[in-house]
C-alpha cells in the first residue's frame, strides 16, 4: 500500500538520462546499444545490449547493471526506474 503524502519527484529526465548514457559507456566501451525513454515523472528507462552481458543469467545481469548505476551514479541511480539488459547472443 502506497502512503498518501508520498510524492514522487520530478527528474530531468534530459540531464538524467545523459548521466545514466555516460555512466554504461564508461562500464561497457565497446559497441553496446544503450537505449533510453522517459517514465513516470522523467525518471531514465534504459534498455541495453552488449556481448558483455552474454551467458548470464537475468538475475546476474539485473545485479551487475544496477552495480554499475550505483557505483557510477551514486544516489542519482533511483532516477533510473528499471534497466534491461540483453546479451547479444540473445537476438
Amino acid at each position: 500500500m502506497v502512503a498518501e503524502n508520498m510524492v514522487a519527484e520530478n527528474v530531468d529526465y534530459e540531464q538524467a538520462a545523459l548521466k545514466v548514457v555516460a555512466a554504461l559507456r564508461r562500464a561497457f566501451p565497446e559497441n553496446a546499444t544503450i537505449v533510453t525513454s522517459k517514465g513516470y515523472v522523467g525518471h531514465v528507462q534504459v534498455k541495453i545490449v552488449s556481448e558483455h552481458l552474454n551467458g548470464k543469467k537475468e538475475q546476474e545481469k539485473q545485479g551487475y547493471l544496477w552495480d554499475v548505476l550505483r557505483t557510477e551514479l551514486g544516489p542519482e541511480a533511483q532516477n533510473v526506474s528499471f534497466i534491461i539488459g540483453y546479451g547479444t547472443d540473445e537476438l
